[in-house]
């Protein structure tokens, strides 16, 4: 008698459950994003989107982490995030603005100004613009641009310039499948400190 095996590759599971998600979807704006550069064609499933419900429209909140190598005026994120130059970004402490964005193998190598907070593993987001120069005005110092309230339900194709895309809003995913989530984005998706956000989303 001979036995055998086989092997199956488990998928990326996102969600373990959804309990409610936008009904109909909402428009993407995609002119935030660098959706025209090769492996950006697609959105990934479980961004953190703001989504304003009366004009059925979502915004990507920006985010990468900074990998081992970032130092003071160069930081390097993982391939697949949407920042692009002349973004404002901010550790919640400082923001800086990106002057250049330059491919380093499954990396990119980030230009900012020195100021932030650069360990490996810090998580950053889009800021507001403030100031016109590399250094941000202190009243927007800590303020990510959006804050999100929802999750992309699947892999959004982006490269065309416009896209339709379906939101989580309440249910539960796996973190570890996301993209990184800043503290401040996990408080908000989970309901906010109060409880009275108008997302309901549990991370595992």
């Amino acid at each position: 008698m001979q036995i055998t095996t086989d092997s199956i590759t488990g998928s990326k599971v996102i969600f373990e459950n959804i309990l409610e998600d936008v009904p109909g979807g909402v428009a993407l704006n995609v002119t935030r994003l660098d959706y025209s550069a090769t492996g950006k064609e697609y959105l990934a499933a479980g961004t953190p989107v703001y989504v304003d419900v009366a004009a059925r429209t979502a915004e990507v909140c920006k985010t990468a982490k900074a990998a081992a190598g970032s130092g003071a005026t160069t930081l390097y994120f993982a391939t697949g995030h949407h920042f692009k130059v002349s973004d404002s970004i901010t550790d919640f402490v400082n923001c800086r603005i990106i002057s250049a964005i330059t491919a380093s193998g499954d990396v990119d190598a980030v230009a900012v100004p020195s100021g932030l907070i650069t360990a490996s593993g810090t998580v950053y987001a889009q800021a507001y613009p403030g100031a016109a120069s590399g250094y941000e005005a202190a009243s927007a110092a800590q303020a990510a641009l959006y804050t999100p309230n929802g999750l992309t339900k699947a892999d959004v194709y982006i490269k065309n310039g416009n896209a339709d895309v379906a939101v989580v809003k309440m249910g539960t995913a796996r973190e570890v499948n996301l993209p990184p989530l800043p503290s401040a984005f996990k408080v908000a998706l989970r309901g906010g400190t109060a409880g009275t956000g108008t997302s309901l989303i549990t991370l595992v």
